[in-house]
């Protein structure tokens, strides 16, 4: 399995889920790297969600670099159970869990909800939401 291909299935499944987001969007670019998918709630929450399919350290560096812009970050890793400095760690950085099941109807399982961030900065969050925008209007004259 590669990420993309979870990116992917999670992308779809979500898609499906009605109305709960007003946008869903891959790979939004945010400072120097790309988040792999970012959710914008009904009342313009932002959130993002970093998938690795190994390497969770990589995984929650990446995620505190989004915590700069976006309301509520997530880690996504395939179904496991997870260790113990896995979650603690988590719980240290405030970032929340998504468990991917490929083979399910529930495609991807919150393990570990992500509180609001404390650590946002309004002026990379503006910067984000400028990137989604960009990324819908773009994809719209497609």
């Amino acid at each position: 399995m590669f990420e993309i291909e979870m990116v992917d299935s999670c992308y779809k499944y979500l898609c499906q889920k009605g109305d709960i987001y007003t946008s869903i969007v891959r790979e939004v670019p945010f400072l120097s790297r790309c988040i792999d998918l970012v959710l914008l709630t009904k009342t313009e929450e932002t959130i993002a969600i970093e998938f690795k399919i190994k390497d969770w350290r990589q995984a929650i560096e990446q995620a505190k670099n989004h915590m700069l812009g976006a309301d509520k970050v997530y880690i996504c890793l395939p179904r496991r159970t997870p260790s113990k400095s896995l979650i603690n760690e988590l719980n240290s950085e405030k970032i929340g869990l998504f468990l991917y099941y490929p083979d399910e109807s529930l495609v991807m399982n919150e393990y570990i909800p992500a509180p609001t961030n404390e650590r946002k900065v309004n002026l990379f969050g503006n910067m984000l939401l400028n990137n989604i925008n960009s990324i819908i209007k773009y994809s719209e004259t497609l």
